[in-house]
């Protein structure tokens, strides 16, 4: 007979030595055909129609639909969790029996139809594993729909190179190529099912979120807010610094998925800082009429404004610093007089700028009230961020997407992992 805690010893399991998101999912099951379905924020003035979109080598059929309606069952959301069909309109006896059970489920309550723009189905693949685990219980499902986000995620550039032909071949004023935040709800199909993603939190909310107190579970929450309207009222006159409003549309532009756009404007909110910073201190040191004489000659020569400062206020921006500002800046280049556009697999890329970007705006500012603005609760901020964006790394082949587990090289599908950065 043995004793309980040696029969709990034996029947415990060995944790595994180390574990990382997508762990449990089978990288290398076969492809399923799916379709991905999207709202634009516009309509194209086309017919309805069909057309190829090749993209790094890969071609995608893309169908357009015009006629295509929302049935929302109580109330109509934001976030579209209440959207029991999609689809032409049709009389309730037309309709599924699994959407007249999901009605019906809700006796008494109205339904309500809200005509789309347009809606995009792309042609695309998904692995199979993924999408049996996206119809399970438990930890798997959760990351299922975590990849599926990020599938939907990888497909931005093409729709927005069927959106850019477009553009260029109507000269339509409303239309504009988008981002996560403009295109935030996606459905996955297959055979008829669907699976809904949503790319950014936020986009998901239909209200302000409830804050629970960890500490006492007894207190009622309370909602959301990051200042209260006292406080608001006494901020009305706030008079920005140079350069901070660019770097609020810079963080703002990060959000909204608007990566080439935030980098642009986070070199901006730098050099307008820098342009003034250093336009004080040679004011100080030589008078306002030779301060002015050196910002009109360095108009183009920003290293010379640095290097300017740094001389007269005997401080150094440290060399770490130094080194990213360099490379922010030759990105912004990039974007600026090539065209690059920076894609929503590259989104570190342009987090590296902003968030570095931040920290060198503080430097040269120097305002310790407003950096601590800017760097205290940052968590308590960051409720409804896409934090996971890109945790797996996705790039389109010409034999279509993939995705690839955490630290694995983009269009890898190696389950092993060896290329990876495992954490316990």
């Amino acid at each position: 007979m043995t004793s309980r805690a040696s029969d709990n010893a034996a029947h415990t399991i060995a944790p595994p030595d180390s574990f990382a998101i997508g762990d449990d999912l089978k990288w290398n099951a076969p492809w399923v055909t799916v379709r991905l379905w999207v709202e634009l924020p516009f309509w194209l003035m086309v017919n309805d129609t069909k057309v190829a979109v090749e993209h790094q080598g890969h071609t995608f059929p893309v169908t357009i639909h015009d006629k295509y309606f929302d049935l929302f069952v109580s109330e109509a959301t934001d976030s579209r969790t209440t959207v029991v069909y999609r689809g032409p309109v049709k009389k309730r006896e037309d309709l599924s029996p699994a959407v007249k059970q999901a009605i019906d489920a809700h006796p008494g309550i109205s339904c309500m139809w809200r005509k789309c723009k347009t809606y995009l189905k792309v042609e695309s693949r998904c692995n199979e594993d993924v999408w049996n685990a996206a119809g399970e219980q438990g930890r798997r499902r959760g990351v299922a729909k975590l990849y599926m986000t990020e599938l939907c995620r990888a497909h931005i550039p093409v729709i927005n190179k069927l959106i850019r032909a477009y553009r260029l071949a109507t000269y339509d004023y409303f239309a504009f190529e988008v981002a996560p935040w403009d295109v935030p709800h996606w459905s996955v199909e297959r055979d008829g099912d669907l699976i809904s993603s949503t790319l950014v939190s936020y986009r998901g909310w239909d209200g302000k979120p409830l804050i629970y107190d960890r500490r006492d579970s007894s207190k009622k929450p309370k909602t959301y807010q990051l200042i209260d309207a006292k406080d608001l009222q006494s901020n009305i006159s706030l008079v920005p610094n140079p350069g901070e409003l660019e770097l609020l549309d810079a963080l703002n532009l990060m959000e909204r998925g608007d990566y080439s756009g935030a980098v642009r404007r986070v070199t901006t909110a730098i050099e307008v800082i820098v342009e003034t910073v250093a336009g004080r201190a040679v004011a100080a040191a030589s008078g306002k009429q030779i301060a002015e004489k050196f910002l009109k000659d360095t108009k183009m020569r920003f290293d010379s404004r640095l290097k300017e400062y740094e001389k007269l206020t005997c401080r150094k921006l440290s060399g770490p610093l130094h080194l990213v500002l360099r490379e922010t800046r030759s990105l912004r280049h990039r974007i600026v007089h090539t065209g690059y556009r920076i894609a929503p697999s590259e989104r570190g890329k342009a987090q590296k700028a902003v968030d570095t970007g931040r920290w060198i705006f503080n430097w040269f500012e120097n305002d310790e009230t407003r950096r601590q603005i800017r760097e205290t609760r940052i968590a308590y901020r960051s409720l409804g961020r896409d934090s996971l964006a890109s945790v797996f790394p996705s790039n389109i082949t010409p034999d279509g997407v993939v995705l690839s587990p955490i630290g694995a090289p983009a269009g890898s599908r190696d389950p092993a992992g060896k290329h990876r950065k495992r954490s316990a």
